[in-house]
């Protein structure tokens, strides 16, 4: 196969991923239609069978992509601080940063821990596994630097995760209700919640 046919078909793939990502973001794993996303592709049906044979298979294809970009973007922001307390806030801020940059793909997760309790029960393969167990071991790294409280690392790494999605979900609603400053500005209310969630971990006390 030519290299021409190779980026066509690596362009389609992604092009397929992308809207996939919007389509499970905005209607769920059961709600997503393959037919709806061919459509918008502008693909037939047994076009978008030939890259992704089943739902099951796109939907896993766009969870393992999640996890990739996951993954390579905490690498990166851990490439340069090497004391413990830094490293897990680096991996903090890079976690809020693609929520930001890929709000379909935050969507996703929430509607896969929130909608698909069964399916991950039952599933052998769990894309996010690498992501969450690296979040654990900078916890448990930093505890062992005395640079974060005492207490169980999972307990600690369900206030990271879940804290910070909250925040990020519940900010336009909270902002309707009260419109404060803070609320208005994702960029400041952001902020101020990765502040909170690292002085409940112990890091702002123990930085002073």
């Amino acid at each position: 196969m030519s290299t021409i046919f190779s980026d066509r078909g690596a362009d389609r793939r992604r092009a397929i991923l992308d809207l996939a990502e919007q389509h499970f973001a905005r209607f769920g794993y059961h709600g997503a239609a393959l037919s709806a996303i061919a459509r918008e592709a502008g693909l037939r049906n047994p076009s978008l069978l030939h890259h992704f044979p089943s739902k099951s298979k796109l939907y896993l294809a766009v969870l393992e992509d999640i996890a990739t970009d996951l993954e390579a973007r905490t690498a990166a922001a851990l490439s340069g601080p090497q004391r413990p307390g830094a490293r897990l806030s680096a991996f903090i801020a890079a976690n809020v940063a693609w929520m930001r940059a890929r709000p379909h793909a935050f969507r996703v997760i929430q509607r896969e821990l929130l909608d698909n309790s069964e399916r991950v029960a039952q599933a052998q393969i769990l894309p996010l596994s690498r992501f969450v167990r690296a979040l654990e071991a900078l916890i448990v790294e930093a505890q062992h630097a005395g640079e974060v409280a005492a207490g169980p690392p999972a307990a600690k790494l369900s206030l990271v995760l879940g804290a910070l999605a909250y925040a990020q979900a519940v900010r336009p609603t909270l902002a309707q209700m009260f419109a404060t400053a803070l609320l208005c500005d994702e960029t400041t209310w952001m902020a101020a919640a990765v502040r909170e969630v690292e002085m409940a971990l112990g890091l702002v006390r123990r930085r002073r």
